[in-house]
């Protein structure tokens, strides 16, 4: 295989590794801004419910949104370990399309990487 066509493989790769993690970053934006705004409730309805004498609703409302928000960081903390195996991923995804174990005359490497 040519440089160029290397090349070009190269960059269709790049280009796509980057569309994923503009997504990715868009995604993780939008749950930031979901836990900024969630936080915020709860300290909203934290100050409610101090001032309410005896049981609530709202002190219940806010349990749950609590939980909601610890569910919210586990669900971040998945996606964090899966951008960590991500480089890991893409370089096996290259080594594959690149014919990894192959030298330039198509054949068997002596060597083992």
């Amino acid at each position: 295989m040519s440089d160029s066509a290397y090349s070009a493989i190269i960059e269709t790769h790049l280009r796509a590794i980057e569309a994923g993690q503009n997504a990715m970053n868009g995604a993780l934006g939008l749950m930031l801004d979901t836990l900024h705004a969630q936080t915020v409730l709860l300290r909203e309805l934290a100050d409610y419910a101090r001032d309410e004498p005896g049981p609530s609703p709202l002190v219940e409302s806010l349990q749950k949104l609590s939980l909601a928000v610890v569910s919210m960081g586990e669900s971040i903390d998945s996606m964090t370990h899966k951008i960590d195996a991500l480089p890991g991923k893409i370089v096996a995804g290259f080594n594959a399309d690149m014919g990894a174990g192959t030298d330039d005359r198509g054949g068997e490497d002596s060597e083992a990487c």
